[in-house]
């Protein structure tokens, strides 16, 4: 069921329609922290990678603020946009894989530069395993969980964000640990 636009954002959507700077401004002040947390959830590595994607969608929406139609409420027309560009930016770094050498490595990862080379190689092992789960989990199963650890969205947040029901978000969470604690118990992680 989609939200109605409220009252102010439709108010900002006709001042923007009208080239009004503080109505984009306005509109930028209130979704852009959001959005951003909700990239990075999608796009974790780098960070500037989703704070571009923010940006580009609210440089779309000034260039096409003359013709922008938003059926129902504005931040989910917002998060979607974020989560279509966040999906063509992962389908792009996908096409040319990442290279990095051990130096650069280190450099990304400063808080682990302490470990010894054999520490560093386990844990990046470790690392890959997890993610690779998190990838098996069912789509909104992990939509759920990275919107949680890595958005450090609330429950509320996230039942609102995908218009679910706070118990399908705890119970999606619930299943996601389950998976992810019993995947690496059997392979002997943990």
């Amino acid at each position: 069921m989609p939200f109605a636009t409220s009252s102010s954002d439709h108010h900002y959507l006709q001042a923007l329609a009208l080239s009004e700077e503080a109505a984009f401004d306005a509109l930028f002040t209130r979704y852009y922290p959001g959005l951003v947390r909700y990239a990075k959830t999608l796009l974790p590595y780098p960070t500037d990678a989703a704070e571009d994607v923010t940006a580009d969608v609210f440089c779309t929406l000034w260039t096409n603020r003359a013709h922008l139609v938003v059926q129902g409420s504005l931040a989910s027309y917002l998060y979607t946009a974020v989560k279509h560009r966040a999906y063509d930016k992962l389908r792009q770094q996908r096409r040319t894989p990442l290279r990095f050498d051990e130096d650069e490595l280190s450099a990304r990862q400063p808080e682990f530069s302490y470990l010894e080379p054999d520490h560093l190689l386990t844990f990046q092992e470790l690392n890959q395993q997890v993610l690779h789960l998190i990838d098996k989990l069912p789509n909104q199963t992990r939509t759920v969980f990275q919107l949680h650890r890595e958005g450090n969205l609330t429950y509320e947040e996230i039942a609102s964000l995908l218009t679910i029901s706070i118990n399908s978000v705890k119970t999606h969470m619930f299943r996601a640990l389950r998976f992810l604690k019993s995947a690496l118990h059997v392979s002997g992680t943990l």
